[in-house]
């Protein structure tokens, strides 16, 4: 198909339209270049300003982390230092009968007469045992409160629980005391089975 222009009509159109026209003709031109290659990258630029903001924002939340990165490495050696603490108040398997024969030792030394010292079976709760021992003492109530603090002081930890004391009489009019109560000590667990 031939386009043709007619250049003499052009020619003796009114310099007014002369202008209009050109003016039309440049309207065209520059819509054609807003709509075909301008606006697309608004829309490309709205798109990437949206990402910015996004990635200011993660930005912003990594520096806020990174900034705190050193107070969570000290929180962290801290707690090391305390399980570690931790796990030194629990014997191991080697250190568990001396750990028991000092429980008995102290209930003799605070004037206690043991009638029953019967370890239980070893309940696993993970990174450590109970080892319970079921105890029956008899003795004073001073000496009872004896054997009670030293076994509290103890560098391991010995819980004393379910205590029943009941009055036996007198001896030399001292009121004697027995009590039956389980000492559960606990024992380390390595979790690498070592």
């Amino acid at each position: 198909m031939a386009f043709n222009i007619n250049t003499d009509g052009l020619m003796k159109l009114s310099t007014a339209k002369k202008v209009l026209m050109l003016i039309g003709v440049n309207a065209v031109i520059i819509a054609g270049i807003y709509w075909f290659l301008t606006a697309p990258k608004y829309e490309e630029i709205a798109r990437l300003k949206a990402d910015y903001v996004k990635l200011v924002g993660k930005l912003n939340d990594s520096r806020i982390i990174a900034s705190d990165i050193p107070k969570y490495r000290a929180e962290k050696l801290e707690l090391e230092k305390k399980l570690q603490s931790a796990v030194a108040q629990l014997p191991n398997e080697k250190e568990l009968p001396n750990l028991i024969d000092s429980i008995s030792d102290v209930g003799e030394k605070a004037g206690l007469t043991l009638l029953l010292f019967k370890p239980g079976r070893e309940v696993n709760k993970g990174f450590y045992a109970d080892i319970p021992i079921r105890m029956a003492v008899e003795g004073r109530y001073e000496s009872l409160y004896d054997f009670s603090a030293k076994v509290g002081s103890m560098s391991r930890i010995v819980n004393l629980s379910g205590m029943k004391v009941v009055s036996v009489g007198h001896r030399e009019r001292i009121p004697v005391l027995k009590a039956s109560f389980t000492a559960t000590t606990f024992r380390f667990v390595n979790p690498s089975g070592k």
